[in-house]
């Protein structure tokens, strides 16, 4: 399964975005997971916001079964938004 990742812009530093992109590549190792790319398709993208504002821009971003928008850092609601779009 091909799943991009969009990050926001970084503004909450207490916030960090990375862990859990990790975290996802971690527990999904079947998954080819990319930093998502204009105008290339995805079967599903994960956008990381820091915060409730949700900056991460979506457009020209191509997904076949949608977006998960992730808020918050609560990996077991993560998980279950992952396993849901599966």
């Amino acid at each position: 399964m091909k799943v991009g990742i969009k990050y926001c812009g970084g503004c909450n530093s207490r916030f960090e975005r990375t862990t859990i992109a990790e975290k996802i590549k971690s527990d999904y190792k079947n998954f080819e997971i990319s930093y998502a790319k204009e105008n290339e398709e995805y079967d599903f993208i994960i956008v990381i916001n820091g915060c409730h504002i949700a900056c991460a821009g979506l457009h020209d971003l191509k997904s076949k079964k949608g977006f998960i928008i992730i808020r918050d850092d609560d990996y077991k609601n993560i998980r279950a938004r992952i396993d849901k779009i599966l």
